[in-house]
């Protein structure tokens, strides 16, 4: 699975640095854009939200829609541009009710303010780690899939089925290795990446780096309640 890496090319011509650099500041609006939307989420948002239920569910039905058809619109310039904005301002809206809860079990954004310093360390950390390594991580393209998915049906089980702390523990580990994998993954993937694809590159980025965050808050929540 992890064999050395041959033939690679390097970001080190001025076309894979410009690409590079598209990448990184597509990631970093997509951050900004987040942290927007859940500002907007927490302000106007939020009461709606409270108030009807629904609203919530019509969010992340438009958020998953955005997301599966990413593929698509993230080379149809210009919408493109206001997709991945509109999509990552959705992300930052649909984690309010998450922040909220954790602000108000806890009586304040201590825990969030943890889940975010442990977010940019492990992301920078595994993301060095992707780029400078020479094994090559393709292989793990199949088993972060699978995993993926596992996740996805567990994540819709916990819906109906409410489980302990201890098992929220280990399902948001299991989160925490996923997504480091897929930074990993992601970020050595750059290497070889279509270079007219900056944005489904960032767009990549942003989705590991948001949900590595979820799962690193829903750890730190549910160990403080044990």
């Amino acid at each position: 699975m992890q064999t050395e890496l041959q033939n690679q090319p390097m970001a080190t011509t001025p076309a894979a640095a410009s690409f590079f650099s598209q990448v990184m500041m597509f990631f970093g609006l997509a951050i900004l854009s987040s942290a927007f939307g859940t500002y907007i989420g927490f302000q106007y948002i939020a009461p709606l939200i409270f108030a009807t239920p629904a609203l919530m569910w019509g969010i992340i039905v438009l958020e998953l829609a955005l997301v599966l058809t990413s593929r698509w619109w993230s080379t149809k310039r210009p919408i493109n541009y206001a997709l991945f904005a509109l999509f990552t301002f959705i992300t930052g809206v649909t984690i309010v009710p998450l922040l909220a809860s954790v602000i108000y079990v806890y009586g304040g954004p201590g825990i969030i303010i943890k889940a975010l310093i442990a977010t940019t360390l492990m992301f920078t950390g595994t993301a060095i780690f992707g780029w400078v390594t020479k094994m090559d991580l393709s292989g793990l393209r199949g088993f972060l899939f699978l995993a993926l998915i596992g996740m996805i049906i567990v994540g819709i089980v916990g819906i109906f089925v409410p489980w302990s702390s201890t098992f929220e523990m280990i399902i948001s580990g299991f989160g925490i290795i996923l997504f480091s994998g897929y930074t990993m993954y992601d970020i050595q993937k750059l290497k070889t990446h279509p270079q007219d694809r900056a944005l489904d590159a960032a767009l990549m980025l942003y989705l590991d780096i948001f949900n590595l965050f979820i799962y690193i808050l829903r750890l730190l929540s549910a160990s403080s309640r044990r």
